[in-house]
C-alpha cells in the first residue's frame, strides 16, 4: 500500500466526537483500499487544508471509481456495490459529517479512482 499524507502542520480544532471522527476516517480509508483491484497496488492520498474557517480533507484512491448510475445512492443507508457489507458505512459517514455541520461529497472517474471531500467548520481555540 502506498499512503501519502499532506497535512497543514498546525493543530486543527473542530467540535466533534472523537469516536465518530475515528469511525469516519476509518470507513473512508477502508473503502478506498477496498475499491482498488487486487492486481494493482493501492495508492491512497490524504490531504488536509484550511480555508475560510473550515478544514477540507481529501481522501483519494486509485480504485475502480463509482459508476454514474450509483452516484445518487452512494450515501443511502443499505446501499452497497460490494458483495459483502451492510451498505451503512457511507450513510454513517454522511451523518457524522452533518452532525459536525460539515459537508461530504465525492468526485470519481471510472477505472481511475475516487476522491472523497470532507469539509468541517473550525472552532475557536
Amino acid at each position: 500500500i502506498s499512503m501519502q499524507w499532506t497535512l497543514t502542520g498546525k493543530p486543527i480544532m473542530i467540535y466533534a466526537d472523537k469516536t465518530h471522527v475515528n469511525r469516519l476516517f476509518t470507513n473512508l480509508i477502508q473503502n478506498a483500499l477496498q475499491s482498488v483491484p487486487e492486481n494493482i497496488v493501492p495508492s491512497i492520498q490524504i490531504e488536509e487544508s484550511v480555508l475560510d474557517g473550515h478544514v477540507l480533507i481529501k481522501i483519494k484512491d486509485n480504485g475502480e471509481g463509482i459508476p454514474e448510475n450509483t452516484h445518487s445512492k452512494i450515501f443511502t443507508p443499505n446501499f452497497t456495490t460490494k458483495t459483502s457489507g451492510t451498505g451503512l458505512g457511507l450513510a454513517m459517514c454522511k451523518r457524522i459529517v452533518e452532525q459536525m455541520n460539515g459537508k461530504i461529497w465525492f468526485e470519481t472517474t471510472l477505472h481511475e479512482g475516487t476522491t472523497f471531500f470532507i469539509e468541517i467548520p473550525l472552532t475557536a481555540h
